[in-house]
């Protein structure tokens, strides 16, 4: 691939941010006004085309805190799946999660809640 070629792709790669945030603004109202049950994806393609976009200085440590909060949010997501559903079996809460798409959703909002705070949270 030539030198311009790569600019040109990384460049689009960045800008796919934009993309994800239209879609996670357009699959919010969806998601609660709409009973279906495909009526999550727009929100789930969101979430993953904003967690998978490039920043404009992609370096080591950007993507070692990438892929630690997504680490860490599906650690923090199974445990709220796993104690939300031994509530349900107890009555102590009205539903659980049972469908797949939502708990991709909580994953993925999870790692871009964990994300971004420490990405641009510089010690000094």
């Amino acid at each position: 691939m030539a030198p311009n070629t790569s600019g040109k792709l990384l460049r689009i790669l960045h800008y796919q941010r934009y993309i994800g945030v239209f879609l996670i603004l357009i699959g919010i109202p969806i998601i609660i006004f709409v009973p279906y049950s495909n009526a999550a994806i727009p929100l789930m393609i969101g979430l993953f085309t904003l967690y998978a976009s490039l920043e404009k200085t992609e370096d080591e440590r950007s993507v070692s805190l990438k892929m630690s909060s997504l680490y860490i949010a599906f650690i923090m997501g199974y445990t709220l799946k796993l104690i939300t559903s031994i509530d349900f079996i107890h009555a102590l809460v009205p539903a659980h999660l049972t469908d797949i798409n939502h708990f991709i959703i909580l994953v993925f909002a999870l790692a871009l809640a964990i994300y971004y705070p420490r990405l641009y949270n510089v010690r000094e």
